[in-house]
């Protein structure tokens, strides 16, 4: 198969992937009748996953999953906020009705949310969604780079480093441990996929008890800062 990369917008471009999406849905069907009659009775998916609205960065192309593999929640930075009413639901819904057991946080190098948090995208304001992304900045002195290559390796380091903070909040979500205290065996990891190679990176932060939470990801930051050392 080959590639190409987005046509600019057009008038015409919702009516193309109206006939694409027809033309996909009877190749399906022509090889599986009862696919999606399968697929309506209702998902069983195997990993929670809280991504980037991003365009570029769709957790289902870059792991190749199935349709009703991955339940994928989005939002500007891959945020896992204890106060988001909506992701705590998510979360909830997807560890008491879906029986999930493996959420995973999804960030991607040279995030534009990231890139407002530094105040490196030009137009952008980071407001008061982005202000732990500022913090987390702040913390490990990634403001003021010496360079345009240092500022994209610190744009890179904090995507990931916010991984894992997001990581640690999706570990402390209250739905995540109710699971733990009924004795149920759920996981929160962390991923990051990298533009320019297409390649995503298990950052090794996964969490398995609340005892686990702070030595691995002190663990995984650690080995970042040592990455781009």
């Amino acid at each position: 198969m080959i590639f190409s990369t987005p046509a600019p917008y057009s008038e015409n471009r919702l009516s193309e992937m109206l006939a694409r999406n027809a033309q996909w849905a009877g190749q399906i069907t022509a090889q599986d009748p009862d696919y999606f009659k399968r697929l309506s009775a209702g998902q069983s998916p195997a990993f929670t996953v809280i991504s980037c609205c991003d365009s570029r960065a769709d957790p289902n192309t870059l792991l190749q999953s199935n349709l009703g593999e991955l339940f994928v929640y989005k939002n500007v930075a891959n945020q896992a906020g204890l106060n988001d009413l909506s992701l705590q639901t998510a979360i909830q819904f997807s560890i008491d009705s879906l029986k999930v057991k493996h959420i995973l946080v999804f960030g991607h190098h040279n995030c534009g949310g990231v890139r407002i948090a530094l105040g490196l995208h030009a137009g952008g304001a980071p407001g008061d969604w982005l202000e732990g992304v500022r913090e987390l900045a702040h913390d490990h002195q990634l403001f003021n780079p010496a360079s345009p290559e240092q500022a994209n390796r610190n744009v890179d380091k904090l995507c990931e480093l916010n991984v894992i903070q997001q990581v640690r909040l999706a570990a402390l979500s209250p739905s995540v441990n109710a699971a733990w205290g009924r004795g149920e065996p759920v996981a929160v990891g962390g991923l990051v996929y990298s533009l320019s190679t297409g390649r995503v990176i298990d950052l090794d932060c996964t969490i398995r008890s609340r005892a686990e939470i702070d030595e691995r990801c002190f663990s995984a930051m650690k080995a970042i800062c040592a990455r781009y050392q």
